[in-house]
């Protein structure tokens, strides 16, 4: 099921989609709904052409401005829409490749979900007046401030400001906009190559989070990109290297921690098929004993030996 889908099997895609995303916007119960809305266009960017997609996003586009309100539809469009539609073009390269990394959509995705947060952020603040980030961190405050209270009438230990709290969420935010894009990006791709496979759209049983891989050498460009900030920082720019520094270890920890996961995950699947044994428990004990700081170093040290024999080409 290789050729593209023409637009008249297209629009009935798109019409579930925003007939979804209605539903999420006017029943409260049902709005973790908003989460999946991507994956309909994922699928339209992988089964059809360019001149589609882009029909597709404009009769969306448009139809949410019709049916909601102008700040709804701009932001499920910038947040959810056209993150989605690009992860399922760049997934259709992809997966026509042989000696492609077949998990590129998902890093792509990652850099788009990003992207898309800071479109919207600036759109919001200077079209709408409204500052979105303020008003995170005053719901964050209110937050601290109520989790505070109750702490303190339930012990005597002094608790640390809340200025220094919010000081350290504004820290690290990129962090923060990092999670949440790369695990939507891993949430909507398998999601989308389940129901590629379902539609008998290739061979995509290799696919699978188990096999998961960080794109390049991971520990090459988490080193150099240390060295260029120490590098910056002795240079004493007004930037803010301590908190570079922070994210940078965060999110790379991250990273590995997610690679350290699927390689765990495969060496148990690999191990239960061949029966329980020795292996298989002090694999277990390991992990349980290390945590995620023992899942991370797997990661790490994955990304450099390939224990899993599983990558289909080498990067640089």
């Amino acid at each position: 099921m290789n050729k593209d889908l023409r637009l008249s099997r297209v629009l009935p895609i798109v019409i579930l989609a925003i007939i979804l995303i209605l539903v999420s916007l006017n029943v409260p119960q049902l709005s973790l709904l908003l989460f999946i809305i991507p994956i309909p266009f994922a699928l339209i960017g992988t089964l059809s052409n360019i001149k589609n997609n882009i029909i597709s996003l404009i009769i969306a586009l448009l139809a949410l401005i019709f049916f909601t309100e102008t700040t709804y539809a701009v932001d499920i469009f910038i947040n959810s829409i056209v993150p989605g539609a690009i992860i399922g073009i760049i997934a259709k390269r992809v997966l026509s490749k042989q000696d492609s990394n077949k998990y590129e959509p998902i890093f792509a995705g990652s850099i788009v979900f990003i992207i898309s947060i800071v479109v919207y952020y600036v759109i919001s603040k200077y079209a709408f007046r409204v500052d979105i980030l303020d008003e995170l961190i005053q719901v964050f405050n209110k937050s601290i401030e109520a989790q505070k209270s109750l702490l303190q009438s339930a012990t005597n230990y002094e608790l640390l400001g809340t200025e220094d709290i919010i000081d350290t969420f504004r820290n690290i935010v990129p962090s923060i906009l990092f999670f949440r894009s790369m695990i939507l990006s891993i949430i909507i791709y398998l999601i989308e190559i389940f129901l590629l496979r379902r539609m008998k759209y290739d061979d995509l049983s290799e696919i699978k989070f188990k096999n998961f891989y960080l794109p390049g050498n991971a520990i090459v460009i988490s080193f150099v990109l240390y060295l260029l900030v120490m590098g910056i920082s002795y240079m004493k720019t007004p930037l803010y290297t301590d908190a570079i520094f922070l994210n940078l270890q965060i999110v790379f920890n991250f990273m590995f921690i997610i690679q350290g996961i699927a390689v765990c995950l495969y060496f148990i699947n690999k191990w239960l098929k061949q029966g329980i044994d020795k292996k298989l428990f002090i694999g277990v004990l390991c992990v349980s004993i290390f945590g995620m700081t023992g899942i991370s170093f797997i990661g790490m040290i994955d990304s450099i030996l390939d224990f899993r024999k599983i990558r289909e080409y080498k990067s640089m």
